[in-house]
């Protein structure tokens, strides 16, 4: 699927290890089609805030515990599952929360730009959803926004990169939260959740 909207293009490669029926539970009273295209959107609004308007391809995994856990531990050398994963292709440099590709990246082919794959463990999305009172379907929007933002170089290890990054998230849901109004948004972000962490991949 390729989302159609202004200034950029972003493809979005879908790979469900969960079963539609798992999804179909999880983001209820959502339609999984109409679901999939509020995460197509979310990735390719994200991409649009921290990158220039040239072609990108993303991959999202939808997992569950048990391959989260292992990419957690293979990957991170953490046990026990977590939220998201991001698996960057790229070196980046940002200015001013822009994301630009380092001189040292090496050489991009022509076509669109592979950025990398983000992964989401829906299990715990849902936990977290419960947890925080707000609905599966915000959540794990709330994780692929985080995740694409690993993917484009940004981190939140310092304040300012932690500025930097809710305001580009901000930004993006202020989006999606004016062009799917059927979702119940709730106020807040991933940095103003007591206790949330989301890690990224290499």
């Amino acid at each position: 699927m390729a989302y159609d909207g202004p200034v950029m293009a972003c493809s979005v490669t879908f790979h469900d290890r969960i079963g539609r029926d798992r999804l179909v539970g999880a983001v209820d009273p959502l339609d999984v089609e109409r679901f999939h295209e509020l995460l197509e959107a979310a990735l390719t609004e994200t991409v649009r805030a921290g990158l220039d308007s040239r072609e990108v391809e993303i991959e999202l995994t939808l997992c569950g515990d048990a391959e989260m856990t292992r990419l957690n531990f293979d990957h991170m050398g953490e046990r026990g599952p977590t939220d998201v994963l991001a698996f960057p292709l790229h070196e980046w440099e940002i200015d001013v929360g822009h994301s630009h590709l380092a001189d040292d990246d090496g050489f991009s082919p022509p076509g669109p730009l592979l950025l990398g794959d983000v992964a989401i463990d829906v299990d715990q999305a849902v936990r977290q959803a419960v947890e925080g009172g707000w609905s599966v379907a915000e959540e794990i929007v709330l994780l692929a926004i985080h995740g694409t933002l690993h993917l484009l170089g940004h981190d939140h290890a310092d304040s300012d990169e932690e500025r930097a990054m809710r305001g580009l998230e901000h930004s993006v849901l202020g989006v999606l939260h004016r062009r799917y109004r059927e979702v119940d948004w709730q106020p807040g972000s991933l940095f103003d959740r007591a206790g949330h962490v989301v890690t990224a991949g290499s």
